[in-house]
């Protein structure tokens, strides 16, 4: 997705996220779309063939994103679907080449999202069990239906601002003045070289030191990406403001100041509505799949660098790095982004239908 985006005249971003256009990608004609799913079908078998099913669905889900303009809800929604779908992209390419670490990487972020699609519906299930058991049906569930929209409306919301907080975090911390002082600091270069020997040894295993040193230009760079980042989290708080946002804006920091008095580090997307069930392994307990928790724990494992499993062959009485992928784990991590996206897919479809679509 892009949004059209226009400058003020003092350089900063005016507007508020329901001032933006929507554009969305360019999306195949009823030819060019039977001409894809004809040529799925005849070309490609087994896990490809499920991939790029995946991803014909996922593209068929644009043509019902009717609005002109840009909304929160909307925004929210089409955030998750971009993720989704990279995700599929990137993994197609993955199981092309046989990456199983690229396969694994991406398979730790689809189920890590499926869950924030998922938690989108968490208010619906005991509204809906409540709807059932009432004498009066008929007028309890036309008012739950209402209270129901508006409660997955909200919740993309609050996912909306929640990552846009999450992005404000992340540039502040790229300005802050001790990331700016190491990056723009021109002695460690200077001291290589001044030194031969350690010049010829960075040359030697790291190539030429083609680091600038020259402090006046080092200060206008750093002013510069001082500048850029500044009107980027000038934009955030833009964006933040909109009435829909600024409530969660509120909750999220709330919740991040309690984070800090814990000494944790910055809130998940689930800790905006439940103290209780934040941890992924009691969020899949809550859906009746914590046996998937294993999968998400060799991601995390992978990803933080803490494991010998994975990369090492420990035999009986040796023991030597992995060289040589696992054909099955290849396929097993395939498999479950291709699924993973396919629900994420199927939960937004219904979003839309039942929340959005107008």
């Amino acid at each position: 997705m892009r949004v059209v985006l226009k400058l003020g005249s003092c350089g900063v971003y005016m507007h508020t996220l329901s001032d933006y256009d929507l554009i969305l990608p360019q999306i195949p004609s009823e030819e060019e779309w039977h001409r894809a799913i004809a040529h799925t079908i005849e070309s490609l078998e087994g896990l490809s063939k499920d991939a790029a099913t995946v991803r014909i669905r996922g593209l068929s889900l644009l043509r019902e994103v009717n609005e002109a303009k840009a909304t929160p809800e909307r925004v929210g929604w089409l955030n998750l679907w971009a993720k989704a779908f990279a995700a599929l992209e990137s993994a197609n390419h993955a199981f092309e080449y046989q990456s199983e670490l690229v396969l694994q990487m991406i398979s730790r972020c689809t189920f890590e999202w499926f869950l924030h699609v998922q938690c989108l519906f968490d208010p619906t299930i005991n509204l809906y069990s409540i709807g059932k058991l009432s004498d009066k049906v008929v007028t309890l569930e036309r008012s739950l239906q209402h209270e129901l929209r508006e409660t997955v409306v909200d919740r993309l919301r609050a996912y909306t601002a929640w990552c846009l907080w999450s992005d404000k975090v992340y540039y502040k911390e790229i300005i802050h003045p001790k990331t700016l002082e190491g990056a723009w600091d021109p002695g460690p270069a200077r001291e290589i070289l001044a030194d031969e020997n350690r010049l010829e040894m960075h040359e030697r295993f790291l190539g030429p030191l083609n680091i600038e040193t020259d402090e006046m230009k080092l200060n206008e760079s750093k002013k510069e990406m001082e500048t850029i980042y500044d009107k980027k989290i000038k934009l955030i708080d833009k964006l933040l403001s909109d009435q829909y946002l600024k409530n969660w804006k509120d909750k999220i920091e709330k919740v991040s100041e309690q984070y800090k008095k814990e000494k944790r580090g910055n809130p998940s997307f689930f800790s905006l509505f439940s103290s209780k069930d934040i941890s992924i392994p009691k969020r899949l307990q809550k859906y009746g799949l914590r046996f998937g928790y294993s999968t998400y724990l060799s991601g995390s494992m992978t990803l933080h660098g803490a494991t010998m499993e994975q990369f090492m062959m420990i035999g009986t009485s040796a023991i030597g790095p992995k060289v040589k992928t696992n054909e099955s784990d290849i396929e097993r991590y395939f498999a479950n982004i291709v699924s993973e996206c396919n629900h994420i897919f199927v939960l937004l479809s219904a979003i839309n239908h039942f929340a959005l679509k107008k």
